[in-house]
């Protein structure tokens, strides 16, 4: 048994004594965030002394020099119901008791198999989406010969899989009614009916036929489009290049303010936590901007330090657990919160950089990007899956069993599909003619 205690440094958002009863937890959260440690958030006036106690044997003592602490309580075992219970000296003393029981273990034992695509040029995909394990769409943009021989001048910006083979898609952007084809940098699936694509464009599948969703010039400008969250075809936003975000409600679109002209190269929301945004500029600086929107629309920039260098992707739960990617992994037990974040020693995982992060859960979760390396946390360890290709991977996806990571392997688009269940992939079709 361990604990790692990190002290964190925040503001006083309260009069001192808001904090000095116990009422809504205010002394003592306790978060599991993995099979083997949880984040115990004490918050007691400057100046308080503090004693930790696990299941009634003491655990730590200190006294707060600033108003928050945030203890990382590690060496746990996988679900088991822990109690814990802080004290505070403040006044006439507070004591908090919390009960949490630490999450249960997932299997990292995937059977990877791999596709490439594109006959001349240099084909890539850059987004990936898991409908189910017999409908995946992956987009960006391969370059095929035609029934000659030669070079098609039409890319195919979409590969889709039935769970029977692999059918080549051009996808149409729209300009004053007439369709072309370009790269497509993004794609999100609300169900099988409902899915956007996007990048100099933005266009939506009905499950009948591509329509584009005009986006104002004066609003967005020649922006690119990098990412989309939403909840519904109704209700979404688009992220983009030069700190551009946008909301859509069906008919209108609101643009968002961010203060800042790094890219947009993540979005990520749920009910709960509402919506982060993830900026930066890869390859030029270690600038980045975390920025959170509110209901109202209206954003908040959230800290970034320590993380190193630059930021390319993030996801976070319910109960606000947050991961950010990118040069390392950073963890922050609550998303809300302006303590520094918790840096993955290399020790634990070791990486060149990473594009993208998705999971099922706080004990399921992939992570992936340059020179193939992919990674499979399962609540105890991250497990290194190495496809080994001349290549990095952009994006990654995991639904249930089925994990999927898309990029490019020297001049060709690259597939790698990862299923924990053994099943059969036939070959993939060439195109959709």
């Amino acid at each position: 048994m361990s604990l790692y205690l990190f002290i964190a440094l925040l503001t006083f958002f309260s009069a001192c004594g808001l904090l000095s009863s116990d009422e809504h937890g205010g002394l003592l959260q306790v978060t599991p965030i993995s099979a083997v440690e949880v984040a115990l958030d004490i918050q007691a006036p400057k100046g308080a002394d503090i004693t930790i106690e696990r299941d009634g044997q003491p655990r730590f003592s200190f006294r707060l020099n600033r108003t928050d602490t945030l203890l990382y309580e590690t060496g746990l075992q996988p679900v088991t119901s822990y109690q814990w219970k802080a004290t505070s000296s403040f006044g006439r003393g507070v004591t908090a008791e919390r009960q949490a029981t630490t999450l249960d273990t997932t299997s990292s034992n995937f059977t990877w198999q791999t596709f490439s695509f594109g006959e001349h040029s240099s084909s890539v995909l850059y987004g990936v989406s898991i409908i189910d394990e017999n409908n995946i769409w992956a987009v960006g943009e391969i370059h095929m010969n035609d029934s000659t021989g030669q070079a098609d001048s039409d890319i195919y910006n979409a590969v889709h899989w039935d769970g029977e083979g692999w059918t080549l898609k051009r996808i149409p952007y729209f300009y004053q009614g007439k369709s072309f084809y370009n790269p497509i940098q993004t794609i999100y699936s609300f169900n099988e009916n409902s899915i956007l694509f996007a990048g100099n464009g933005l266009i939506y599948w009905n499950n009948s036929e591509y329509l584009p969703i005009e986006i104002s010039q004066i609003m967005w400008g020649p922006n690119q489009i990098n990412k989309i969250w939403g909840l519904s075809a109704n209700s979404f936003y688009i992220a983009g290049n030069n700190g551009s975000i946008a909301y859509y409600n069906g008919q209108d679109w609101q643009k968002i303010e961010t203060n800042t002209e790094l890219d947009f190269y993540d979005i990520h929301g749920n009910p709960e936590q509402r919506v982060v945004a993830v900026a930066a500029k890869q390859s030029q600086n270690s600038d980045k901007e975390i920025l959170r929107i509110k209901s109202n629309l209206e954003t908040k920039s959230l800290p970034t330090k320590p993380i190193p260098f630059s930021i390319s992707g993030t996801w976070f739960d319910q109960s606000g657990v947050t991961y950010m990617v990118g040069s390392r992994i950073s963890l922050k037990s609550n998303i809300n919160s302006t303590v520094p974040w918790k840096i993955l020693d290399k020790e634990h995982i070791g990486h060149p950089y990473l594009f993208a992060i998705d999971a099922n859960g706080l004990n399921d979760m992939v992570t992936a990007g340059g020179y193939g390396e992919l990674f499979h946390y399962n609540g105890l360890e991250w497990i290194k899956h190495n496809q080994e290709i001349i290549g990095n991977l952009y994006d990654i996806a995991i639904k249930e069993n089925v994990a999927m990571a898309v990029g490019l392997d020297g001049r060709k688009a690259f597939i790698t599909i990862g299923k924990r269940e053994s099943y059969p992939m036939k070959e993939g079709k060439s195109n959709d003619r």
